[in-house]
């Protein structure tokens, strides 16, 4: 295995020494989140790396839609390909777009192999968010390569609660929410609607609407019972006039997508040491695109193109929970899944229209076991997990992690493992004009980690955490297949991913309360397999595109108890290779780096007037920063919002 940050091994390693001597506080460090383990509580010292968002924190903000929100984490750099609504991707560590699983409530949101477009996964029923960051395999199977991100859906509060938002910026943004929760007996439920739209900030055919309804029941029958059925659906359509290389060319495309998300968690806790948990998920997207001739003069070259389709996803998982001992905790289970994808697409061209269809299924069915536990001042975690997909067979993961309490408020952590991303649907079903490979394999990464982290004085922590990571097996596509009617899609590129994150915050600071994080991540391509030339997407001893050697952000939140919460949210995004496809071949382009400024409050009215309402305020990209993501698509510039949020 390759560590592209060996460098660094010596200071993590001289840390503890350094930390030891530190004086001893009373602030605790993070517990171990739910999505690193599956289950709760189970370790004193978590052996993962993880971040949590919280949702009230981020609406406080005005922060509205997952994306913005994970900038801010460290190891993630996000990558949208315009205004408001537009495709964004997710790079975790390094790796491709695909290689993070995204789940709402344990419902995965990827599509089979991984693809998932962030920008119209919004915030607003979500409680709190886990992002846990290194191979996940040996818990989710196919897709957490680099990482899991589960968004947590609100839970009904012991009384019952109204609450409600309107209000509207730059760009022809608006924002609506309205949602409800109560409980009754041995029964809580949520129920969560809301509204986002923009203009967008292009000359014309760029506007972007979503629209959503969440809700949610839990249920207690009986003391050692429990259930929760949750449900998201979402309708949501981005029109968008840039072509391949983000000029502007095209009047009336647009991509709509309905999604509905249905999950069920259920346990039964047979005694104090045993309990059995099942549960159920489906995920079914369908997706269109429109994009007919502009006018009726536009009928040369291919001038338009049509695609609708359907995507399901269901997944049950059944495991079973012994604590052996006081600490120690055993874990089997099995899960079933299967995936299905149908569409049907024409291209009309002034040599007539080229029609295609797919149709295809896969199903995967998989065992696992996990074991964790906490010995005097350590504690593991030790996972292996085995997958039989009926599209590429067996595929083994595995995972150990430790962790050293060497102090009363520090810990030192470390793992190894290896993960998977099954191809997608169109590189093994493929046919026509291109041909998929029914024989290929799932792109592997074997990944390690050293972490140390601690709390110092009074409500101040600080971690630092040193990755390595080899990606092989990498799927990549050919215009020249060894022989007419051969596959375009073959194993056969190699990677590695390595670098440091370092995050810390302190609780007061002058009354303010101060966090940030700095990520140098370094990636180098081993083979280019069929790519050549300066403007190939991987170029050997290359960087991996459009993901920067250096991130950072700083966060300063103040709560004045008679005005309200002000806070200010400063990105750095480093230099990063991309290449411009206006022309062919692509040319090899460095964007350059970029800080942008975000600030917010939510204010009290008046006394007097309406004590439940919050005014809330947002200026994102507070200097007007002009900056690109993607070389050729502009980005927003400067954007107000005001609004009104009432609760009760």
């Amino acid at each position: 295995m390759s560590f592209p940050f060996s460098r660094s091994l010596v200071a993590l390693a001289a840390t503890p020494l350094l930390l030891i001597a530190q004086p001893r506080g009373t602030t605790r460090l993070p517990a171990e989140v739910v999505t690193a383990t599956r289950v709760p509580g189970a370790l004193a010292t978590p052996t993962a790396t993880a971040t949590v968002l919280y949702g009230d924190a981020l609406r406080a903000e005005g922060v509205t839609h997952l994306a913005d929100a994970l900038q801010r984490v460290p190891g993630i750099s996000i990558a949208r390909s315009s205004s408001f609504g537009s495709q964004t991707a997710l790079f975790m560590r390094g790796g491709q777009s695909n290689y993070v699983r995204v789940l709402v409530d344990g419902v995965p949101l990827n599509e089979p192999g991984g693809v998932l477009d962030l920008g119209r996964i919004t915030l607003d029923d979500v409680e709190r968010i886990e992002i846990v960051r290194g191979p996940a395999s040996v818990l989710y199977g196919s897709e957490a390569v680099t990482g899991v991100i589960q968004l947590f859906t609100r839970r009904a509060a012991a009384a019952a609660s109204q609450h409600a938002e309107i209000g509207g910026g730059s760009f022809g943004g608006r924002r609506a929410s309205l949602g409800a929760s109560g409980t009754g007996i041995g029964t809580a439920w949520s129920l969560q609607g809301d509204h986002h739209a923009s203009t967008g900030i292009l000359e014309y055919n760029n506007a972007y609407r979503n629209d959503g309804l969440s809700a949610s029941v839990a249920l207690a029958p009986g003391a050692k019972n429990d259930l929760r059925l949750t449900s998201r659906y979402n309708a949501s359509s981005y029109q968008y006039p840039t072509g391949s290389s983000g000029a502007l060319e095209d009047r009336n495309a647009e991509r709509t997508e309905h999604r509905l998300l249905i999950g069920l968690d259920a346990g039964r806790r047979w005694t104090a040491r045993n309990e059995t948990r099942v549960q159920l998920a489906a995920n079914t997207l369908h997706p269109r695109t429109s994009d007919r001739g502009d006018s009726a003069a536009d009928t040369l070259g291919f001038f338009g193109y049509l695609a609708r389709g359907v995507v399901t996803r269901r997944v049950a998982d059944l495991r079973h929970t012994v604590r052996v001992g006081e600490a120690q905790y055993v874990s089997l289970g099995g899960e079933f899944s299967r995936d299905v994808e149908r569409s049907s697409s024409v291209s009309l061209s002034e040599y007539g229209d080229f029609p295609d269809t797919f149709d295809a299924a896969r199903e995967t069915r998989a065992l696992y076991a996990q074991a964790l536990g906490d010995v005097s001042a350590f504690s593991y975690s030790l996972g292996a997990r085995l997958d039989d997909n009926s599209a590429f067979g067996a595929f083994r993961t595995v995972r150990a992690g430790a962790a050293w309490r060497f102090a009363p408020a520090a810990r030192l952590r470390a793992s190894v493992g290896n993960a998977f991303k099954a191809p997608g649907f169109f590189e093994n079903f493929a046919t026509g004009f291109t041909v998929g490979n029914a024989s290929l394999r799932p792109e592997r990464t074997r990944s390690a980690e050293l972490g140390v982290e601690a709390a110092v004085g009074q409500g101040t922590t600080l971690r630092l955490t040193g990755f390595s990571q080899h990606f092989r097996d990498l799927i990549q596509y050919t215009f020249a297949p060894p022989s007419p009617g051969d596959p375009n899609y073959f194993n056969i590129a190699e990677a590695n991913a390595g670098g440091v994150e370092v995050e810390a915050s302190v609780a007061d600071v002058a009354g303010f309360r101060v966090s940030g994080s700095y990520t140098w991540t370094d990636t180098r391509v081993v083979d280019a397999g069929f790519d050549s030339g300066a403007g190939a997407n991987f170029v050997a001893g290359g960087r991996l595109i459009r993901r920067p050697e250096h991130s950072a952000s700083v966060q300063i939140a103040r709560t004045v108890a008679a005005l309200g919460t002000f806070s200010a949210v400063a990105t750095r995004t480093g230099a990063r290779e991309d290449r411009d496809f206006s022309g062919f071949p692509a040319t090899p382009v460095m964007l350059v780096a970029f800080t942008t400024v975000d600030l917010s409050a939510e204010l009290g009215l008046p006394a007097g007037l309406l004590p439940s309402a919050r005014v809330q305020l947002r200026v994102e990209n507070v200097g007007d920063v002009r900056y690109e993501r993607i070389v050729g698509f502009a980005a927003p510039g400067r954007a107000f919002y005001a609004g009104l949020k009432l609760r009760r």
